[in-house]
């Protein structure tokens, strides 16, 4: 996570599709399935590289960026 402390880990938790918690690293959240990131891995929910990823300009009658970063999140 980035705080105003800087970048720290932490636990995510995910409900029908929706982020419902932001914790610290090994917070008792009740979970069906935990996934557990690699050391070089980083969680970048709802993140998209607009100036690749979205037609916008160009092919808006197949995507624009309201439809492109709402799908995302």
């Amino acid at each position: 996570m980035i705080t105003s402390a800087g970048e720290v880990e932490g636990t995510v938790g995910v409900q029908e599709g929706r982020i419902v918690a932001v914790e610290p690293l090994n917070s008792d959240l009740d979970a069906e399935r935990v996934i557990e990131l690699g050391l070089n891995q980083v969680l970048l929910p709802g993140l998209v590289d607009t100036h690749v990823h979205v037609n916008d300009p160009g092919r808006t009658e197949w995507e624009t960026f309201r439809t492109a970063t709402r799908a995302a999140a």
